[in-house]
C-alpha cells in the first residue's frame, strides 16, 4: 500500500483511536451501563440522520457561490462523477473533522459533561465507520449478506438513476420518513 492509499485512510485511523481513547477514559467514570448504550445508541442514530440531511440537503445544493460550489464539488458531486474512484469514496478530514468536532461540543453542551458526551459521539463515529464500509462494499463490494446486496442497489440507484432521490447509505429509514424513498422496482 503506498502513502497516498494509505491517506485515504487517516479519517478512519483517528476516529478509531480517538474513541478507544476518550471511551477508556470516559468508562472510568460512574456512567451507568444503561445509560451509556442508551447514549450510545442515540449517537449512531444521530449518524444515520445528519447522515440524510448532509447528503440530501448539503452535497447535492444548486448554489451560485463559486467558492461554496467548489467545496460541494470536492465534497461529493466529483464522486457522482466517477463513481468508481477511490480517491472520492470515503470523507476526508478536512470535511469529518468539523462535523466530528461541532457535534461533541454540542453532545457535551447539552449533556453538561465530557464524559457523557462520549458516547453518543461514539456512536455518532460508529455510525461513520459504518457508513465508510457500505459506502466501500457499495462501490466495490461483493456482498453476499442479502441486506448488503440490497443496500448496494439501493445507492447504485441513487448515483445511477435517481440522484435527487435515495439519499441513505446506510439506511433508507429517513428516505421513507422524508419522502425520498422509491423501491428498487419503481
Amino acid at each position: 500500500m503506498t502513502i497516498a492509499e494509505l491517506k485515504r485512510f487517516t479519517p478512519i485511523l483517528l476516529y478509531a483511536a480517538l474513541v478507544a481513547s476518550l471511551l477508556t477514559a470516559a468508562l472510568a467514570t460512574q456512567q451507568s451501563t444503561r445509560e451509556a448504550l442508551l447514549l450510545t445508541s442515540l449517537g449512531f442514530l444521530s449518524w444515520e440522520l445528519l447522515e440524510y440531511v448532509l447528503h440530501r440537503f448539503l452535497f447535492h445544493l444548486d448554489v451560485r457561490s463559486e467558492s461554496l460550489r467548489r467545496l460541494i464539488y470536492h465534497a461529493h458531486l466529483s464522486h457522482h462523477e466517477n463513481p468508481q474512484a477511490a480517491d472520492k469514496l470515503f470523507s476526508s478530514l478536512w470535511l469529518s473533522l468539523p462535523v466530528a468536532s461541532v457535534y461533541f461540543l454540542l453532545a457535551w453542551l447539552l449533556l453538561g459533561e465530557w464524559e457523557a458526551a462520549v458516547y453518543p459521539w461514539s456512536g455518532l463515529v460508529a455510525g461513520y465507520l459504518v457508513y465508510e464500509w457500505v459506502h466501500y462494499q457499495a462501490h466495490h463490494g461483493r456482498p453476499r449478506a442479502a441486506l448488503l446486496r440490497y443496500l448496494k442497489k439501493y445507492h447504485l440507484l441513487h448515483h445511477h438513476t435517481t440522484p435527487d432521490l435515495r439519499f441513505g447509505v446506510t439506511s433508507p429509514a429517513f428516505d421513507y420518513l422524508f419522502g425520498t424513498y422509491r423501491s428498487e422496482s419503481r
